[in-house]
């Protein structure tokens, strides 16, 4: 990969490229979402976002399977908008760590914490040295 292409795929995780997706709910199914992870998903705090994107690595088979022995998924969450946030942290917007569940179609879960995407999102996909330069 040339620092061009490097650049351009980088830029685009940052802007508003990428394809919508079908995931994230209403903000109305946020209080049901809260409790499924209260129920289902503890301890892990909750934070719920908007204006968020899905950015999945493109990595060899060899990087997914090493991911996976430790209960990892190639993709991580950018969001610019954090609407509450269950540990009242003083983030305005976040970049994740690596997806290790998602759960009813809007629950990003991490190592630390269950995101709910809420409202519209984007996906996109990025080689894998641009995914380890913005997430690792």
């Amino acid at each position: 990969m040339n620092i061009e292409a490097f650049i351009n795929q980088a830029a685009g995780v940052f802007n508003n490229e990428g394809t919508p997706c079908d995931f994230g709910c209403s903000q109305r199914s946020v209080p049901t979402m809260i409790e499924y992870i209260k129920k289902h998903l503890s301890p892990y705090p909750y934070c719920v976002v908007a204006d968020w994107k899905w950015i999945d690595m493109n990595a060899s088979q060899e990087i997914r399977e090493s991911l996976g022995n430790y209960g990892f998924k190639p993709s991580a969450l950018l969001a610019r908008r954090v609407i509450t946030d269950e540990r009242m942290r003083p983030f305005k917007s976040v970049r994740t760590t690596l997806l290790q569940g998602f759960h009813k179609n809007c629950i990003f879960l991490t190592r630390n914490t269950a995101y709910i995407l809420s409202g519209p999102g984007t996906r996109v996909s990025v080689d894998s040295r641009v995914f380890t330069c913005i997430f690792g």
